[in-house]
């Protein structure tokens, strides 16, 4: 029978790693320093890419999201197998989870190689975009600027379920001043005029990241996924809803930047 211990290891960017022959690792969560994107290859394999935001080595009050938890769509590198990070060339990778150690004879259960297998084509990684308006522009009132976009392919499948953030810089502002809204094939997924109330997501509802001096809690659309199919467009806009054109600080530009965890599925 196979005897589990605890996985919790750091692992850099060039270095090439093998699992002894007796041993497989599951990793249920996974954490990286890297701002630019870094992930786990595994025999040659690519995983889900991460940065730092939705998947920080550590939980602190700067970034209360932690370490990435996979859920069902953990890692598995089976014994003998190299596996490496790769990234921005320095990066570093937290890997949380379970060692699992087989009797000799012994052969890794048959729902992990399972998860092995599919794990190259469907795993967890990150969408993210910005966009600024140039220095000194205003933010009119009522107008969108599209900050991401996305068309599948037709064999692809991205659902956003799971924790999405927004930040804006440029100037303070304030709660009811500026939302993010979702978009479906150009169909807003919201409400279409303003006599029930303002359009969109409030920007400070959507902590980037959730921290302790700002918004603790994340908004996350696990309770409602928004599934993205191939070759339909699922778009994010930034909308000033202030009732007011807004000015960024001298020298400054509003810039929206929205970040979120994605499912990735490849059929």
């Amino acid at each position: 029978m196979v005897k589990y211990y605890k996985l919790d290891k750091i692992f850099v960017e060039g270095t090439v790693y093998q699992t002894p022959p007796d041993r497989f690792y599951i990793v249920k969560k996974i954490g990286t320093d890297s701002a630019t994107g870094a992930k786990l290859v595994v025999g040659g394999v690519d995983t889900g890419e991460v940065i730092s935001t939705v998947a920080p080595l550590h939980k602190t009050s700067a970034n209360l999201l932690g370490p990435l938890d996979l859920g069902d769509l953990y890692y598995i590198i089976p014994p003998n197998k190299e596996f490496w990070i790769e990234g921005s060339g320095s990066d570093k990778m937290r890997l949380i989870g379970n060692i699992g150690v087989l009797a000799p004879g012994e052969a890794v259960p048959g729902q992990f190689m399972g998860r092995y297998d599919a794990q190259g084509k469907h795993y967890i990684t990150y969408a993210q975009d910005s966009v600024s308006l140039g220095t000194d522009v205003a933010w009119g009132a009522g107008v969108e600027h599209e900050v991401y976009s996305l068309t599948p392919k037709t064999i692809e499948v991205y659902r956003f379920n799971s924790v999405m953030m927004a930040s804006l810089s440029g100037a303070t502002f304030a709660e009811g001043d500026f939302a993010v809204r979702l978009f479906m094939d150009g169909t807003p997924l919201d409400i279409l005029t303003t006599e029930p109330g303002k359009k969109g997501i409030d920007v400070l509802s959507m902590p980037h990241p959730p921290a302790a001096t700002t918004e603790e809690i994340p908004f996350t659309l696990a309770d409602l996924p928004i599934e993205v199919l191939g070759d339909h467009t699922f778009t994010i806009k930034g909308i000033n809803v202030s009732g007011a054109s807004k000015s960024p600080d001298s020298g400054a530009s509003w810039t929206l930047k929205v970040t979120a965890i994605v499912e990735y599925l490849q059929k």
